[in-house]
């Protein structure tokens, strides 16, 4: 009787000290999150630079979860649907940061209670603040095109854009190295999803050309305002070749029934 009390006891014990590891299991998946993973994504905000990871443990199994965080360069290299599907929607793979096994484990588990599906629930995690959007003005796309050019310095000593990435805008010339087109960043990506990708700079290269050497919230700001007027300016393109077209087939039908009218005459 003493033995099966003890062993009660022990169990009991052992459950109290899971349950109360939990929640600092998702404390530290928080900062794990906001340092690693939120330049990028949200949790029920949105798609940003990547996808908004709401629910993402209901649709995904655990172990491919890990994995996505942990190699998801080998996960690319695997042709793994999920992850082919990802690159497709979003442009690029996303970079392996070096996260271990157990630090993904405890990212996943602060999902799980904030919105991530899955798991033991944790706090929610709180709004995330409104963001105003960036307004476009001839002077901030001028100082966002010296920032990328390399006329203007970055203020801390990164490298320019154009030393890297190609971008087609006017006076815009550079991105000679096999590096990603930023051309149509903004167009996948978004607002929100470009400026995480700016602060946090976490993709394999940059990290190294950048580390100790960040952003400033002006240059994000002038860099946005970039490649926001760059896609506008591609709309706008788009939008006026559309009437464009209506005009001559309108031309070439009216030409071809002058023509034959003649031939019936």
């Amino acid at each position: 009787m003493t033995n099966s009390g003890g062993l009660l006891s022990f169990f009991m014990l052992l459950m109290i000290l899971l349950a109360s590891a939990i929640p600092v299991r998702a404390d530290q998946g928080k900062e794990l999150f906001d340092k690693q993973c939120a330049g990028c994504h949200t949790i029920g905000g949105g798609d940003g630079g990547g996808p908004d990871l709401k629910g993402v443990g209901e649709k995904r199994p655990g172990d491919w979860m890990v994995r996505v965080i942990v190699e998801p360069d080998k996960l690319t290299a695997a042709k793994d649907p999920f992850q082919v599907e990802l690159v497709k929607k979003y442009g690029y793979e996303m970079p392996n940061l070096g996260v271990s096994r157990e630090d993904a484990q405890k990212i996943i588990t602060y999902l799980a209670g904030a919105g991530g599906g899955g798991g033991a629930a944790v706090a929610a995690a709180p709004p995330a603040a409104e963001q105003k959007a960036v307004v476009v003005t001839p002077e901030l796309v001028a100082q966002g095109k010296a920032l990328f050019t390399g006329k203007k310095r970055l203020a801390n000593g990164g490298a320019p854009c154009a030393s890297c990435h190609p971008f087609k805008f006017p006076g815009i010339e550079g991105g000679n190295l096999a590096t990603a087109d930023l051309s149509r960043s903004y167009q996948k990506m978004g607002e929100t999803g470009m400026k995480g990708a700016l602060k946090a700079l976490k993709f394999p290269t940059m990290k190294k050309i950048y580390d100790g050497r960040p952003l400033t919230d002006d240059e994000v700001t002038a860099l946005l305002a970039l490649f926001k007027d760059a896609s506008e300016q591609k709309k706008g393109v788009a939008t006026a070749a559309f009437p464009l077209a209506g005009v001559g087939l309108f031309v070439v039908m009216m030409l071809g029934l002058t023509l034959y009218k003649r031939r019936i005459a």
